[in-house]
């Protein structure tokens, strides 16, 4: 009788921390990057709606890179920053290098 208890009570206790699990991560949004993975250093894979972003890439000198997929704006080169929409976000960096003697 002691085992059939103690059974009910772990299915009990996995269904629950799987509802809250789904409760807690259905409110955010993924971010991938589809393109320039070489160029980035350090990206979060997920935010919440609202959150301001901050996306850490490669610093260029020879060119200018580029974050394609959602509005933001580089605060220094190798930080760039967006207000996560309420959708997925897939980002591609790209980067135009400068021609010779520019």
């Amino acid at each position: 009788m002691n085992r059939k208890k103690l059974i009910l009570c772990i299915a009990l206790l996995l269904v629950v921390l799987t509802v809250c699990t789904i409760l807690l991560l259905g409110s955010y949004r993924r971010i991938t990057v589809i393109s320039g993975e070489r160029f980035v250093s350090k990206c979060p894979k997920f935010a919440k709606p609202g959150d301001t972003v901050t996306v850490y890439t490669s610093v260029i000198s020879d060119g200018e890179l580029y974050v394609n997929g959602v509005e933001g704006t580089f605060l220094r080169p190798g930080e760039f920053q967006f207000v996560m929409p309420d959708a997925d976000v897939s980002l591609k960096v790209t980067v135009i290098a400068f021609p010779n003697g520019a």
